[in-house]
C-alpha cells in the first residue's frame, strides 16, 4: 500500500479509522466493568505491546465505552518521575466530587473525600509531589497511616462504596504505567 495513503500509520494516540481486531479485548473489559458495577470480583487488565501498536487509542476507546455505559472513569497518563499518589489523588477527588452530586452517594462521597484528605496528608511527607485540594478535614484512622498499600486500599474502598451507592463504578485507566515511580515498600498487583 502507498505509505502516503495508508490510514493505519502509527502516531502517538491518533485513532485509526477503525479499531479492527480489538473486539475480544473490549468485550473482556466491558464484562469486567459490568461485574464490578454489580459488586462481583473482576480481574484488572494490563495491556503491553510495542510502541505504536495502538495501546493508548484502545485504552481511550475502552474508557469511552465505560463512560457511555454510565461508569465514572479516571484517566491518568503517567509522566516520568511522578508517584502514584500524586497522579491518583487529584483524579479521585474529581470522581468523588462528581459522585457527591448523586443524592444516594452524597454521604459516601463525603467520607471518601475525608479519606482522600487523610491519604494526601499522611503521604505528603513520603511523596513530596502529591498535591490535592482538600475539601474536607481528614477522618482520623481512615487512609492516613502513611503506608501506601494500606492507605490506597482504604481510599479506593471508600471510592467504591460511594460509587456503589450511586449505582455505578469508578474505573481507573492508566496510560504509560511503566513511568510511575516504583515504591519498594508496596506491591500493588492487578487483581
Amino acid at each position: 500500500m502507498d505509505p502516503i495513503l495508508n490510514p493505519y500509520s502509527p502516531g502517538a494516540g491518533s485513532p485509526p479509522p477503525e479499531l479492527a481486531g480489538r473486539d475480544k479485548l473490549r468485550e473482556q473489559v466491558r464484562v469486567a466493568i459490568a461485574r464490578i458495577r454489580r459488586g462481583n470480583p473482576a480481574k484488572s487488565i494490563l495491556m503491553v505491546g510495542l510502541r505504536g501498536v495502538g495501546k493508548t487509542v484502545l485504552l481511550e476507546q475502552m474508557r469511552l465505552d465505560a463512560e457511555s455505559a454510565g461508569v465514572h472513569t479516571v484517566r491518568i497518563e503517567a509522566p516520568e518521575n511522578r508517584s502514584l499518589p500524586a497522579m491518583l489523588a487529584p483524579q479521585l477527588r474529581v470522581a468523588l466530587i462528581r459522585l457527591s452530586r448523586v443524592t444516594a452517594a452524597k454521604d459516601g462521597a463525603k467520607r471518601g473525600l475525608r479519606a482522600l484528605a487523610g491519604f494526601a496528608k499522611a503521604l505528603k511527607v513520603k511523596y513530596h509531589d502529591i498535591e490535592v485540594g482538600l475539601d474536607f478535614e481528614p477522618e482520623p484512622g481512615l487512609a492516613d497511616n502513611g503506608d501506601l498499600g494500606l492507605d490506597l486500599s482504604a481510599l479506593l474502598e471508600q471510592v467504591g462504596l460511594a460509587a456503589r451507592k450511586a449505582n455505578t463504578a469508578v474505573v481507573i485507566f492508566i496510560d504509560e504505567l511503566q513511568y510511575l515511580e516504583e515504591d519498594p515498600s508496596v506491591h500493588l498487583a492487578p487483581q
